[in-house]
């Protein structure tokens, strides 16, 4: 996000009356059909993103929900005023992966959107979860949550703002492509915009690949649905020369790089935008009252690696407030530390190792049921639907090695059929 001096940052993190603090109309009966189906709601402004300066802090509207309780850490380090102020983590993040736009149905975009997948899945099991349960998300590598599915959006509009984002993920709640969220949700939605859509909503602050004033490469926020309830996503757009071009006049000083290839920019901005959802994700949780620094933040533009089986891909290094104690200071910017990061004090309630070892329990029971297959959801129409080919070879999948005729001889009709009972209940 743009530059702000200190003092700025001041304001936006720790005024009540700032404007990311107070409280804004989501939606006008002015924008279209969408608007009138989906009216407006009463928010705060939120965010958290990647600057394309490196080292630099890019939010909105962060603010402390309570007094931090516990002992305070004391103990020198680089970024002292990083600290949990009272709002709630995503403990066993359920990732599902959003396409926008378009160019996904380019072969070549196709591929890449696999590999996107692939990589979503793969980050969840690398050891990069490791640095993440300091902050009481997951229990590290392979033990952290699950990729649940991909999906494809259709007909978006060109320019987004925000609200517009907000609007088409409720569409797409109501229609069954996206789940409504419980209360409190361990759900997170990656958002990959195709190329040719951009993020332009100056009244926020967020202007994204856009032919002029970018002012940043991701960012992450949260709505209340229809229902009340927080869902959390994330924005990644194109990030293709172009974007980049228009963003950094300067190679040598933007936190992404030519020398990069597009998957590497998306892969490093999404490990970002991810760490910061899962453990900031309402923007009142873990982060640098004294700049608004979120971990992402502190050590943006740090690339990195990590192997995953025959996988590597390239992360941004985060941040780790255990070692910054530890090392006073000297070293805090991590990839993949060999085990989990003891959890940090004062910090989010642990969740309860009864609950805790159940989750984990019934994610190795019906880990072969994931991903499940992948929905297609076009915004003009309203409706969504599943690749019949991708969804044949899930069946065979789940009825491997039966196959699905010796179990169940009409599948369709018992679908139909378990699905009216449970719509029932």
């Amino acid at each position: 996000m743009p530059t702000r001096s200190k003092s700025q940052a001041l304001t936006k993190t720790s005024s009540k009356k700032s404007a990311g603090a107070g409280k804004v109309k989501r939606g006008s009966k002015k924008a279209g059909n969408a608007a009138a189906k989906y009216p407006a709601t009463t928010e705060r402004i939120a965010w958290g993103g990647v600057s394309p300066v490196p080292q630099k802090a890019a939010g909105y509207g962060l603010q402390s929900v309570s007094d931090r309780q516990g002992p305070k850490i004391t103990a020198a380090s680089a970024n002292p005023k990083f600290s949990w102020h009272g709002g709630p983590v995503v403990p066993t993040p359920q990732v599902f992966s959003s396409f926008w736009g378009p160019t996904w149905t380019k072969p070549a975009n196709q591929k890449r959107a696999t590999r996107l997948n692939q990589y979503l899945k793969d980050l969840l099991e690398s050891k990069y979860m490791n640095i993440l349960t300091q902050y009481g998300v997951g229990q590290g590598a392979g033990a952290s949550g699950s990729f649940i599915k991909s999906t494809f959006v259709n007909d978006v509009p060109v320019v987004l703002t925000d609200k517009k984002v907000a609007r088409i993920i409720q569409q797409g709640i109501d229609n069954g492509t996206f789940p409504e969220p419980a209360k409190p949700t361990n759900n997170v939605l990656m958002i990959f915009l195709g190329e040719g859509i951009s993020i332009n909503d100056p009244a926020s602050d967020l202007v994204l690949c856009h032919p002029i004033h970018d002012s940043a490469f991701g960012y992450h926020s949260f709505f209340k649905t229809t229902k009340g309830h927080p869902f959390y996503y994330s924005i990644v757009p194109s990030l293709n020369k172009t974007c980049i071009t228009a963003t950094c006049p300067s190679d040598d000083d933007c936190s992404l790089h030519l020398s990069e290839d597009q998957e590497q920019r998306q892969t490093q901005v999404a490990s970002h935008e991810f760490a910061e959802m899962v453990t900031d994700p309402q923007l009142n949780a873990w982060f640098d009252a004294s700049t608004g620094a979120e971990n992402g933040d502190i050590c943006n533009g740090e690339s990195g690696t990590i192997k995953v089986g025959p996988n590597t891909w390239t992360v941004q290094r985060m941040y780790s407030k255990f070692h910054d104690i530890k090392s006073h200071g000297a070293s805090f910017s991590l990839t993949e530390p060999a085990k989990p990061i003891p959890r940090l004090s004062p910090g989010p309630p642990a969740a309860n190792a009864a609950a805790v070892g159940h989750a984990q329990s019934a994610e190795s029971e019906v880990g072969h049921l994931l991903p499940l297959p992948t929905v297609h959801f076009d915004t003009k129409s309203g409706k969504a639907r599943m690749d019949p080919r991708e969804l044949r070879e899930y069946v065979t999948r789940i009825f491997a090695p039966l196959g699905q005729q010796p179990v169940i001889t009409d599948l369709a009709a018992f679908l139909k059929e378990a699905a009216d009972s449970l719509s029932k209940k």
